[in-house]
């Protein structure tokens, strides 16, 4: 696990950005701000650690390979689309494929278990897509 030292928090990562959030591995973590904006850095820092450093608060995501986990804290799962369509450019940038699939980890925060279909990004953009739990 990485220190503090190696923080380097991006805004909006460029193609350029990606080489330094992602160094042994394609491992990212970030936050969706409300305004479409994307604060991200290296997977190894855990969000705890950064906290303290954002004076914004957003959707936690962590993204591994071709996996983005969402952290549900109660927004809408409008919401939560909403902002996962508009950071589509930084997504693109962070190499994620748009067959990639998307988690949805509703324990970590709420301490609530729900169930979701499998989810691929590219769903979230189809006319008459709802992310939604299954019923």
């Amino acid at each position: 696990m990485s220190n503090l030292d190696d923080l380097f928090l991006y805004t909006n990562p460029t193609r350029r950005d990606v080489k330094n959030i992602y160094r042994e591995e394609k491992y990212a973590r970030g936050i969706l701000l409300k305004n479409g904006d994307m604060i991200v850095w290296n997977g190894d820092i855990m969000h705890t650690k950064v906290m303290p450093f954002i004076t914004e608060t957003g959707v936690h995501f962590s993204l591994f390979n071709d996996k983005l986990e969402i952290c549900w804290q109660f927004e809408s799962w409008a919401e939560i689309q909403r902002r996962l369509v508009a950071a589509k450019p930084y997504f693109d940038n962070l190499e994620f494929p748009e067959d990639g699939r998307i988690v949805i980890d509703t324990r970590y925060y709420t301490h609530t278990d729900v169930s979701f279909p499998e989810i691929r990004y590219y769903q979230l953009f189809e006319e008459g897509f709802e992310l939604a739990p299954l019923e």
